[in-house]
C-alpha cells in the first residue's frame, strides 16, 4: 500500500530547479504511484505561485512549457481534498 503524503511547496521547486537530488526522488516515486498525494486549493495556489514567479523561471532549465507540463501531470495524480488536517477530510 501506497504512503499517503503531502508535498511542500519547496519539494517541487527544488525538483524544478535541481538536476538531482532527494525533491526529485520523492517526486519519480509520486508520479510512480508509490506515494498517495493529497492537496488542496491553498496549496495548489503556493505551488502556481512560486512555480510562475520570475525568480524560479529564470534558474529553472524547463521552458514553461516543460514545467507546465510537469505540474499538469503532477496534478493528475493528486487527491483533492478541500481542508487537510492530519490526514482526515473535513
Amino acid at each position: 500500500m501506497a504512503k499517503t503524503i503531502v508535498i511542500d511547496t519547496s519539494v517541487i521547486i527544488s525538483a524544478l530547479i535541481g538536476e538531482k537530488g532527494p525533491s526529485r526522488e520523492v517526486l519519480r516515486k509520486a508520479l510512480l504511484s508509490e506515494y498517495k498525494l493529497l492537496i488542496r486549493n491553498a496549496l495548489f495556489q503556493e505551488y502556481e505561485d512560486v512555480s510562475n514567479s520570475e525568480k524560479i523561471r529564470s534558474i529553472c532549465p524547463l521552458s514553461n512549457n516543460e514545467i507546465r507540463e510537469f505540474l499538469n501531470a503532477f496534478y493528475s495524480i493528486c487527491n483533492w481534498f478541500p481542508y487537510i488536517i492530519y490526514g482526515v477530510q473535513i
